[in-house]
């Protein structure tokens, strides 16, 4: 599709990455809030949106055929920078009030890790196949891999606000099922590099 004005025709070739770049600002705001202030009810409504606009940028880059390499990895990029610093954080400074055991905890900060070094190691990726100008988009396990990680995003965030404004107590079940849902996301993002290394190989 192509529209002759040429304003209108950049803004609409450009419409997957500015939806992307506004979820990359919407990742930043949430993790300077989740640092410096205690505004959880915000936290939660920008976690919804960026999961919004995820599902959005891919779909309008798909319907109207304006994918790009750029594009793919700002995908990326923001799925990186919205995934690992608000994990971090969370599992630095938010945790329910109710008594939590010790071992679990250990185990969610232990996965948190590790998830942040495949993460990593997937963000190297993406720049060697930039600056190779190979195809950076994400395959069906880093789309998988992300999914269940914004679930663990969004059921972390969901506790907390329930457990502060519904005054609902969250027991250790909850991040017991966090914990699953993240070593899901650990077996997905190990498919996914051994993906991209298949998909580097053969080219």
């Amino acid at each position: 599709m192509q529209i002759k004005d040429p304003i209108k025709n950049w803004w609409f070739v450009n419409l997957a990455n500015l939806i992307t770049a506004s979820r990359l600002i919407f990742s930043v705001w949430l993790v300077l809030l989740a640092i410096f202030t205690d505004q959880l009810f915000l936290m939660f409504v920008i976690v919804c949106l960026c999961g919004i606009t995820d599902w959005a940028d891919g779909w309008s880059a798909r319907r109207y055929n304006i994918a790009s390499q750029f594009g793919a990895f700002l995908d990326r990029l923001t799925d990186k920078i919205f995934i690992c610093p608000t994990m971090a954080v969370l599992a630095w400074q938010y945790w329910p009030v109710s008594e939590i055991n010790l071992s679990l905890k250990l185990l969610t900060e232990g996965l948190v890790v590790v998830i942040i070094l495949l993460e990593t190691t997937l963000m190297a990726s993406g720049i060697i196949g930039l600056v190779k100008n190979l195809d950076t988009s994400s395959n069906k396990w880093g789309k998988a891999k992300m999914f269940f990680q914004s679930a663990a995003v969004f059921g972390w965030f969901l506790c907390l606000v329930i457990e502060r404004y519904l005054k609902i107590k969250i027991t250790y079940l909850a991040i017991f099922l966090i914990d699953i849902i993240l070593v899901i996301a650990v077996g997905l993002a190990i498919k996914s590099i051994e993906g991209y290394w298949q998909r580097y190989h053969r080219l």
